[in-house]
């Protein structure tokens, strides 16, 4: 006995086996980094969603701006909702925490004072967490003590 799908019942079936939606929402995010009001330039900026999606990333420029990206840096912006907001100094960070392979990595830097506090390069502890926000583009700023 052969079965037959109900003609009502097969668009149903299909729009359940295909989906609704893609992944993670992203929302544009851009801002500085300022201590003490002065821009703080070379500083890696990552955002850790609080729920499911990738990290985003960038770099700050010489006037403390970033603009942020997905990790893999296909994507503009940063999943929508809460993050944790990491910082690490690049002037003093270790290259070997950065994800470089030991033989592409330049030689030691000489000894340089920390801008920051490493509490911000530390996702665990670091206490700046921005919002962002679905359907506008988010300028988040932060100063660092």
């Amino acid at each position: 006995m052969a079965h037959q799908f109900h003609r009502p019942t097969f668009p149903a079936v299909l729009l359940f086996l295909c989906g609704c939606g893609g992944g993670p929402q992203f929302a544009e995010v851009e801002g500085a980094v300022t201590q003490g009001g002065k821009p703080l330039k070379n500083v890696r900026v990552e955002y850790w969603p609080d729920g499911n999606g990738p990290k985003s990333t960038a770099v700050t420029d010489e006037q403390g701006h970033y603009t942020l990206k997905s990790e893999d840096g296909k994507t503009p912006g940063a999943v929508t909702g809460s993050h944790k907001v990491v910082l690490k100094d690049l002037d003093t960070y270790s290259d070997k925490f950065l994800g470089r392979k030991a033989e592409n990595m330049p030689p030691p830097k000489k000894e340089v004072k920390e801008r920051f506090s490493k509490t911000y390069a530390d996702p665990v502890k670091t206490d700046l967490k921005r919002d962002v926000v679905a359907g506008q583009k988010n300028v988040l700023n932060l100063e660092v003590k």
